[in-house]
């Protein structure tokens, strides 16, 4: 499946091959997104003489492979494996993910609104002009709303169908926040009015802010931790300081002194 834009890879481009066949004098590989054949020589794939083809790569395998020579007009591309370094391979596969995601993501929204699966890829590379990394376009859409797609025109059955599958589709890492309440009473039952104090401030924070786990915890007295966790910072981010402010408000009830820190990381 073809997802690059240009024909031919460039000199020094890392691409993902799949391996087809494995020959005397090297391997042929199927280049995945430009849906072509390249050659990788076997000095470009063992480290050592002494080694065999067979010991680095088998059919049918995915690899990085870093392109060597492009002979444009015979269409012919050379590739290796051995100047791949580890952090470029990484870097890479990832790559290669999170796009091949926001195609197929790309290809379900095309299909709900009835679009010809050819414009997924035309999205694909629109989103890619747009956000650098297309699937982010899918992650914004979840933390921030429609609007993040508004630059880019779509139809609006397109746009509302896009977000409906990335709401769908995208799970956001957790957000975490934390920080230190220190509270003190110097009345006789002070422990206990800290206690009913902190239940009402984790209470109220949890009513306010559904989409929030929060827990309030002893540290040691008179230090008790806060934690908030949640899938969209901004929602955390407000959870944080409902927190500080309820707690001015719940310390003058139950007659008790606090103040809340938050950690930093």
């Amino acid at each position: 499946m073809k997802i690059a834009r240009k024909d031919l890879p460039d000199v020094g481009e890392f691409v993902i091959g799949t391996i087809k066949k494995i020959a005397e004098h090297g391997v042929y590989i199927y280049l995945d997104e430009y849906d072509m054949e390249a050659f990788a020589p076997t000095q470009e794939i063992v480290q050592s003489w002494f080694h065999s083809v067979r010991e680095y790569v088998k059919e049918g395998q995915k690899a990085v492979f870093r392109v060597t020579s492009v002979n444009p007009k015979m269409r012919v591309v050379e590739v290796s494996l051995k100047r791949v370094r580890p952090q470029d391979k990484e870097k890479k596969l990832l790559q290669w993910r999170r796009e091949l995601r926001a195609y197929k993501l790309l290809e379900l929204a095309a299909s709900k609104v009835g679009m010809p699966q050819g414009e997924a890829l035309k999205l694909l590379w629109a989103f890619e002009d747009a956000f650098g990394d297309p699937l982010k376009a899918f992650e914004e859409a979840v933390k921030t709303g429609p609007e993040v797609l508004k630059a880019l025109g779509l139809p609006p059955q397109l746009e509302k169908a896009i977000i409906e599958i990335a709401q769908q589709h995208i799970e956001l890492p957790i957000t975490k926040i934390s920080g230190i309440i220190k509270a003190v009473s110097i009345d006789g039952d002070g422990v206990e009015k800290v206690r009913q104090a902190l239940e009402a401030l984790e209470g109220a924070v949890r009513a306010r802010h559904r989409n929030v786990e929060v827990k309030i915890y002893v540290v040691g007295p008179p230090r008790y931790r806060i934690d908030l966790a949640g899938r969209l910072p901004k929602q955390v981010e407000a959870a944080f300081n409902d927190a500080n402010n309820l707690l001015i408000d719940i310390s003058k009830k139950y007659k008790i002194i606090a103040n809340l820190q938050r950690i930093e990381k």
